[in-house]
Order: structure tokens, then C-alpha cells, then sequence
């Protein structure tokens, strides 16, 4: 009888691993705008290097004002007009609210899971403007 228990205890905890990951999932959307307007939009992957910041996985995602979907792990959202400085949006993370649900679960591996893939955390503001620099000639 308690190996039953057991056992149940242990697939319920499974069934309900990865909250945030399967209620939120890997990416999020944002809002992003420029001053000016009309800025190119690329997502990436962001990583360092000896300290500088290198950009895997770069796409054009639209123009702003715009919404873009980028990863919550590591993701970074540049924008790029003719006569400004290219621009890095500085984003802010902060934990999901789904993540509790590993912790009242007290699931070691519902926790784990969130935190690889990233759905551990969120975007936090979801809209962002951004004042670009001109580039002076």
C-alpha cells in the first residue's frame, strides 16, 4: 500500500512538472518602439564572450512600432536604423508567477526544467521604447 502511494505521489508530481513551461512556454511576446519610428527589428540569442555580448540565432522580426517573440532564455532584441546607432532594447527579467507552482509542488524536477528552458523567467515591462542615437557625421 505505500509503494502505491508512492508511486502515485511521485507520476502526480511528474504529470505536473514544468509549470511555467507549459503554461507559458519558451518565448514571450513584447511590444518595442523607437525614437524615431521606422527601426529595423531583430531577436536573438545574447551570450557573452571575454565580456562582450555575441548574437546567435539573428532574425529580422519587424519594423517599429512593432510586437516581437523572443525566447525568455537569453534573449535580446536589437534595432538598427540608416543615420543611428545600432541599439541594444535592455530588457528586464523577473521570475514567472508559474514558477511558484514548482515550489508549492516542491518538484525539484518541474523547477530544473523551468529554469533550462527559460520560462522561469518573463519580460517585465512587455512594451518598450527605445530613443535611438543619432550617428553624427
Amino acid at each position: 500500500m505505500y509503494f502505491r502511494k508512492l508511486v502515485l505521489a511521485l507520476a502526480g508530481s511528474a504529470l505536473l512538472s514544468a509549470c511555467a513551461t507549459i503554461v507559458t512556454g519558451t518565448t514571450q511576446t513584447i511590444k518595442v518602439d523607437s525614437n524615431p519610428q521606422g527601426a529595423r527589428i531583430f531577436t536573438a540569442e545574447k551570450t557573452t564572450e571575454n565580456g562582450k555580448p555575441i548574437y546567435a540565432n539573428r532574425t529580422e522580426a519587424g519594423v517599429t512600432p512593432g510586437t516581437v517573440v523572443i525566447p525568455r532564455k537569453d534573449g535580446a532584441v536589437l534595432l538598427e536604423k540608416d543615420g543611428y546607432e545600432p541599439t541594444e532594447v535592455p530588457l528586464n527579467r523577473r521570475m514567472a508567477g508559474w514558477v511558484w507552482g514548482d515550489i508549492v509542488l516542491l518538484s525539484l524536477l518541474s523547477t530544473s526544467i523551468d529554469t533550462s528552458t527559460g520560462a522561469a523567467k518573463e519580460y517585465d515591462p512587455r512594451e518598450y521604447l527605445v530613443e535611438m542615437k543619432a550617428i553624427n557625421k
